[in-house]
């Protein structure tokens, strides 16, 4: 009895925390206004709906996932600037410059107002 009670509160406690961690499409759920720092970051090179790529071949991000997009986001943000750290993403000294302050709440609301945009 002991542990269906455990189990209950840990399900109940899971819910609640996914719940207060959704966002809506505006991406605001931390208090952070994601379509906020999207127009002020983003747009200029990735259009106002995320259709617009910079480059050639490259993928409009409006059709990514918000957490695969927050985790490149992250990449190009976390990349050290010794020898060889932009093997990973050649061409990435823009988006560096763009993503460098910003926090993990920040990158996610942006990545949840543009998976928003589809």
């Amino acid at each position: 009895m002991k542990n269906i009670i455990i189990a209950v509160l840990l399900a109940s406690g899971s819910l609640v925390a996914a719940e207060s961690v959704q966002a809506n499409k505006s991406g605001t759920s931390t208090g952070i206004d994601g379509a906020k720092f999207y127009q002020k970051r983003c747009s200029v090179c990735h259009g106002e709906k995320g259709h617009k790529t910079p480059m050639k071949g490259m993928i409009p991000i409006a059709s990514m996932e918000a957490g695969a997009l927050a985790r490149k986001v992250r990449g190009y943000r976390d990349q050290e600037e010794r020898h060889g750290a932009y093997a990973i993403y050649e061409d990435s000294q823009v988006m560096r410059e763009a993503t460098y302050s910003l926090s993990d709440p920040q990158i996610s609301a942006i990545a949840t107002y543009i998976s928003g945009l589809k």
